[in-house]
């Protein structure tokens, strides 16, 4: 008859394993972010499409995916002050509508999504609380003088660092981009280096709203 050697060492019981540290408790169904001081539930669909990123060789710049979401032309101005902001093109090529809800970084304790608002001579910069609306098959851009990122007491920047940044949308879920940092001049849209505000430039007679 074989001699059969012990294992060695004592066996967890059952119930211990279901809480043994290796074992993550939460899983993907409890994905957390912060972002502007609120506690975001990450959504978990399982016939969601995976997200995915790429560099492209055409633009130069990075190109990410989630769902039937894409996010293109992604940049980070150059800061001048404790804030910038960060412009990029969002298309849904779903039949659902989504909204970009939250944005997150490791260079900004919070980032805030704004609307640039004009009223006559008067321009200022509105918080957009309940997020920026993705309508189903469009495209919807963040440019400077218009929709935008707000990173606010942002770390110290130079043009082309890459700063990794998480999108997090109310339908498609979350995905990260790296995002370069370009100068102010290069932006691109409706405002200059001497019309931002929170951008990341002058004050230029704007007020933060």
């Amino acid at each position: 008859m074989a001699h059969v050697q012990p294992l060695p060492g004592p066996l967890l019981p059952p119930r211990q394993l279901r809480h043994s540290p290796f074992v993550p408790l939460g899983g993907a169904r409890d994905r957390r972010c912060v972002a502007g001081g609120r506690l975001l539930l990450g959504r978990h669909d399982p016939e969601a499409k995976a997200s995915s990123t790429e560099v492209t060789a055409e633009s130069g710049g990075t190109e990410a995916s989630v769902g039937d979401l894409k996010i293109s032309n992604a940049r980070i101005g150059e800061p001048a002050g404790p804030n910038t902001g960060m412009f990029l093109s969002i298309t849904n090529d779903g039949d659902t509508a989504d909204r970009l809800v939250a944005v997150t970084t490791g260079i900004s304790p919070e980032v805030q999504l704004h609307e640039t608002v004009t009223d006559g001579d008067r321009t200022s910069m509105q918080e957009l609380p309940s997020g920026i609306d993705v309508p189903a098959g469009t495209t919807t851009v963040l440019e400077p003088g218009g929709l935008h990122a707000m990173f606010m007491k942002v770390e110290p920047l130079t043009a082309d660092e890459q700063v990794p940044v998480t999108l997090s949308f109310d339908k498609a879920g979350d995905v990260e981009v790296e995002v370069p940092v370009i100068p102010l001049t290069e932006l691109g849209g409706s405002m200059g280096h001497s019309d931002m505000d929170s951008d990341g430039a002058d004050h230029g007679g704007m007020d933060h709203g």
